[in-house]
């Protein structure tokens, strides 16, 4: 059923997967972060769908274009209870998304289904979505000795590039990583996300302990952080291109961060690493441990 004809509360429908949420990130504001997709619903603005049995909701979804990036369309479905989900319900719901996305010819980015199960995890695989799990890791400066660092690379910082050129160099790297579907395949979209970034969006960017390496006059790598509060700092991107790993790059990236942070007087150090991705093994040889936070699930198709 299209909700198209009636004036249907979303903030109703939504609440629980909202209570969700806010109880699962305690230090996100959920709630606010809702308020313009429900305003964009109620009107009409966002494409949606509901699923009614015997006069009850019993599933509900909508997909609306990234703002940020214009190479994809974010969909999220939820059901009002797991007994609901069954493969046809699930169809309804996917041929209506997979057929959004070709219209549109963007990826498809999914958030993890409200009151999932079994069920849709093993639907969701069968029709081509991708699973992506990142997980936070945290390192006590206090546990951590200062690293020697060789001084045979050629050194700069990241506030002496322009945004083109570490959004090229950033993507370069990571466009054929498990981390690659968080990337826009439109230039001007980097950029952007790198502009952003660089002007605090998560966090003021600690100069004094960021650091790009160059082989031959061009980036190959970079390490960036910022602060999250007067103790603790954000490892926000950490990256060496393909054809320079395995040469010590990212341990000099990393261990140079880190001193610095240690000597700025910063007590811990996040980081959010792929489960996919290898370089975990070099954080926890740094000291970095998972720790306790939900990590972050998204299920995407880049090509429907």
């Amino acid at each position: 059923m299209s909700p198209e004809s009636y004036k249907i509360r979303w903030d109703l429908i939504l609440k629980k997967e909202i209570e969700y949420l806010q109880k699962k990130y305690p230090d996100i504001d959920v709630k606010s972060n809702y308020q313009g997709i429900i305003s964009d619903l109620m009107e009409n603005k966002i494409k949606s769908k509901i699923m009614v049995n015997k006069n009850d909701l019993i599933a509900y979804g909508y997909i609306m274009d990234s703002v940020e990036k214009h190479d994809r369309i974010y969909a999220d479905i939820g059901f009002l209870n797991q007994k609901y989900i069954n493969n046809e319900r699930l169809k309804v719901f996917f041929d209506w998304i997979l057929e959004a996305g070709k219209n549109s010819r963007k990826k498809i980015m999914l958030n993890p289904i409200f009151n999932e199960n079994e069920i849709s995890e093993k639907y969701l695989e069968s029709i081509g979505f991708k699973k992506a799990v990142r997980k936070r890791m945290v390192l006590n400066l206090d546990d951590y000795t200062y690293n020697e660092i060789s001084t045979k690379y050629e050194t700069g910082n990241p506030r002496d590039i322009s945004s083109e050129i570490y959004a090229d160099a950033e993507y370069d790297a990571f466009r054929y990583s498990s981390d690659a579907f968080l990337f826009s395949s439109i230039r001007q979209d980097r950029i952007e996300s790198v502009n952003s970034l660089f002007n605090g969006e998560y966090g003021k960017i600690l100069y004094d302990a960021s650091l790009i390496i160059k082989n031959k006059g061009r980036v190959i790598g970079s390490v960036l952080s910022s602060q999250i509060s007067f103790d603790r700092a954000f490892i926000l991107s950490i990256f060496v291109k393909k054809e320079h790993r395995n040469e010590g790059n990212g341990k000099y990236l990393l261990y140079s961060a880190l001193n610095r942070l240690k000597a700025l007087s910063y007590k811990y150090v996040y980081l959010w690493v792929n489960e996919k991705n290898t370089a975990y093994k070099m954080y926890g040889d740094a000291g970095f441990k998972f720790d306790n936070y939900p990590p972050e699930i998204i299920y995407y198709i880049n090509k429907p």
